[in-house]
C-alpha cells in the first residue's frame, strides 16, 4: 500500500476522533497526565515496531507527520485536539491500541493515615533542622532536595504535574522518611547513592531545579563520566529517563558507567552559571570524571546544550543535538554531533545542517523518514556511543 493510499483514510480517522474529543472535552477535560500516558505509550509502540522491521517508509514517514502535527497541537494548548492525534498516530504504529485512562490516585492514605500528615510531619522535622542553626554547606543542597522530595506527597495527586502522577506514595513516604532521619544526624542522604531519583537541587538565585539522576552500580566507590540531558520544549526533567525510546539514553549511561543527569531545561536557557550550580551539586555527591563530562539535548534542549557550551567549551568533553541546536564558534569548544530530522516540521533539517555548518568542530547526520520527536530515539543511539568516543584533554 502506497503512501497516499493510507494517508487518506488516516485523515477522515484523524477528523472522526477530533469531533469525539470535542465532545468529550467539555466533560473530561484532557489533562497533561493523559497526554503523558500517550506519549509513552506512543513511545514504547514506536520502538517496539522500529525494533522489529515492520514500519515500511511510508507508514514511519506518515507516522511522525501524524505525531509532530499532534506536538504543535500541545504548543497551540489544544490539548484535546493533541490527544486524538496522538491516538491516531499510536494505532499506525499498533492497531490493536485503545486508550483507557488511567485513574490517579485521590484520598491517598499512608499507614491509615493521610498522606498529608507524613508530610508535614517531615516538613516540621527539616524546619526544626533548619532553625537550629545554619547547616553546614554540605547539607545545604540535601536538605532542598529532601524538602522538594517531601512535597511530592499529597492527598490528591495533579494530573498536571510528572513528578507527581509517575510516583508511587508509599514507596516515596517511605524512602524520604529514611532520608529526613539521615540529614537528623548530619548525614547526606543523597551522597554516593545508586539508583534512580528524582530530586532538586538549589541554583542560581535561590532557584529550585528539579532533576532526575541514575547512577550505575557501583557509584558509591567508583570514580564515573557524566551525561546530562536536556528535553525539549513542553517536557521535563522526566523525559529522558523515561521517555524518548524508553529511556534508552539512562539505559545507556547505565552500561556504559556513566551517571545519568536529566534537569528541568529552562532554567539553563539564559546562563551558564546554573550548569556551574549542578556540576558541584553533583561533585559533591560523586565522584566524578571531569574528561568525561557529556552533554546531549533535544530540540530547546539542544538550543540550551549549544549555548552552554558556547559558554563553558572547556568544561565538556563532547556534545550531541538533537533536532536544534546553534552554530558554536568558541576557542576550544569540544566534538559536537549535530542530528536533524528530514522530515521536521518545527526545526527543519536545513537549520540544524546550517548549526554544525557553522561548528567548526560540527558534523551533521539526519534521520531520514522521521520527524521532530520520535527522531530522538534513533538519535539517542547513534549520539551516545559517538559521545563516549571522545575524552576532554587537560
Amino acid at each position: 500500500m502506497n503512501i497516499r493510499s493510507r494517508i487518506k483514510p488516516l485523515r477522515a480517522a484523524t477528523m472522526s476522533m477530533l469531533v469525539v474529543a470535542a465532545s468529550v472535552q467539555a466533560q473530561q477535560p484532557t489533562t497533561r497526565a493523559d497526554l503523558a500516558w500517550r506519549y509513552l505509550l506512543m513511545d514504547a509502540r514506536y520502538a517496539t515496531a522500529d525494533s522489529t522491521g515492520r514500519l515500511s517508509d511510508s507508514t514511519r514517514a506518515a507516522l511522525n507527520r501524524i505525531f509532530d502535527r499532534s506536538t504543535l497541537s500541545f504548543f497551540g494548548g489544544r490539548f484535546a485536539m493533541t490527544a486524538a492525534m496522538m491516538d491516531t498516530a499510536i494505532t499506525l504504529a499498533d492497531p490493536s491500541y485503545r486508550y483507557e485512562r488511567r485513574a490517579l490516585p485521590v484520598d491517598v492514605r499512608i499507614g491509615g493515615r493521610p498522606v498529608r500528615l507524613v508530610r508535614d510531619e517531615l516538613l516540621s522535622r527539616l524546619t526544626r533542622l533548619d532553625s537550629a542553626g545554619a547547616p553546614t554547606a554540605s547539607l545545604v543542597q540535601p536538605l532542598a532536595a529532601a524538602r522538594s522530595r517531601v512535597m511530592l506527597l499529597v492527598d490528591t495527586v495533579s494530573a498536571e504535574r510528572s513528578a507527581e502522577f509517575l510516583a508511587e506514595p508509599t514507596a516515596l513516604a517511605r524512602a524520604v522518611t529514611a532520608e529526613v532521619a539521615a540529614l537528623e544526624k548530619g548525614r547526606n542522604p543523597y551522597a554516593r547513592r545508586e539508583g534512580d531519583l528524582w530530586r532538586s537541587y538549589r541554583g542560581t538565585n535561590g532557584s529550585t531545579v528539579p532533576v532526575r539522576v541514575i547512577a550505575p552500580p557501583g557509584a558509591a566507590s567508583k570514580s564515573m563520566g557524566v551525561l546530562i540531558a536536556l528535553h525539549g520544549a513542553g517536557g521535563d526533567e522526566n523525559m529522558f529517563a523515561m521517555a524518548y525510546g524508553q529511556g534508552v539514553a539512562a539505559r545507556l549511561a547505565r552500561e556504559n558507567n556513566l551517571l545519568f543527569v536529566s534537569p528541568a531545561t529552562t532554567p539553563f536557557m539564559s546562563s551558564a552559571v546554573q550548569f556551574d550550580s549542578l556540576m558541584a551539586v553533583l561533585g559533591r555527591d560523586y565522584r566524578i570524571d571531569p574528561a568525561r563530562v557529556y552533554l546531549m539535548g533535544h530540540s530547546m534542549g539542544a538550543g540550551a546544550a549549544a549555548r552552554l557550551v558556547q559558554e563553558r567549551p572547556q568544561a565538556i568533553a563532547a556534545v550531541a543535538c538533537l533536532a536544534g541546536g546553534s552554530a558554536v564558534t568558541a576557542a576550544g569548544a569540544p566534538p559536537m554531533l549535530f542530528i536533524g530530522a528530514a522530515l521536521d516540521p518545527i526545526i527543519p533539517a536545513a537549520r540544524v545542517k546550517a548549526a554544525a555548518a557553522g561548528t567548526p568542530t560540527g558534523t551533521y547526520e539526519e534521520r531520514g523518514n522521521e520527524g521532530h520527536t520520535l527522531m530522538v530515539r534513533g538519535g539517542v543511539l547513534r549520539a551516545v556511543p559517538w559521545l563516549l568516543q571522545h575524552t576532554r584533554k587537560p
